[in-house]
């Protein structure tokens, strides 16, 4: 079976980027109580996003970096938290019914636009965890945080030598994301009915060492 790592193909997309800024024009280093939406699998454990995380999120300012007559599926991805086009999302929950979590986006901005465009994107948190990534062989980034006393670990592989991951993983699913990264993974099946969406995809899907 073939494993591909999900992420953001800067030739597909051109121009490439969602900003979740916080909800009332806000700013998080100006302004002490903005609110933020931030979700990493190493620091907040593979789970859902809790009712508040879902209503920061349904509130916040989603800025993209591409133009309307160029939409991509997939706007951006944050660990396993993706902006994605409604096409996206139904493909994902057609293909896994209930494995992921969607939450419809209402103020979302294209580049330069003048006007909000609600009703085309959501986030999806990836949301079928699997502990697919091998720590031990692949290229890790670990980062301590001391205003949390945690320690943020991400896959940061370049080539497919550097992204190991265990084959059985992927029995019975087509797109998730590893437990303890965050990295997305796909199987082949979902990079072919991904590829042949309508538009722009946006991402690339990279080729892994499987044990």
């Amino acid at each position: 079976m073939t494993i591909y790592c999900v992420d953001v193909s800067l030739v597909a997309a051109h121009r490439i980027g969602a900003h979740i800024l916080p909800p009332d024009g806000k700013n998080l280093c100006d302004d002490e109580d903005a609110e933020g939406v931030w979700f990493s699998p190493s620091l907040d454990g593979a789970r859902a996003l809790n009712d508040a995380e879902v209503s920061v999120l349904q509130r916040s300012r989603i800025e993209l970096m591409q133009k309307p007559v160029r939409p991509l599926h997939s706007a951006g991805i944050h660990h396993n938290l993706m902006i994605v086009s409604t096409e996206f999302a139904a493909m994902a929950e057609e293909m896994a019914p209930g494995r992921h979590q969607f939450v419809p986006l209402s103020d979302v901005w294209f580049y330069k636009a003048k006007e909000p465009s609600p009703g085309r994107y959501l986030a999806a948190l990836i949301m079928d965890y699997a502990p697919t990534v091998d720590l031990e062989k692949s290229r890790i980034m670990r980062q301590f945080l001391p205003h949390l006393q945690k320690t943020a670990v991400r896959l940061s592989a370049i080539y497919p030598v550097q992204r190991v991951v265990r084959t059985d993983t992927a029995l019975g699913r087509s797109l998730w994301a590893d437990e303890v990264t965050g990295a997305i993974f796909c199987t082949e099946d979902f990079r072919k009915r991904a590829k042949v969406l309508g538009g722009t995809l946006g991402l690339g899907f990279g080729e892994c060492t499987e044990i």
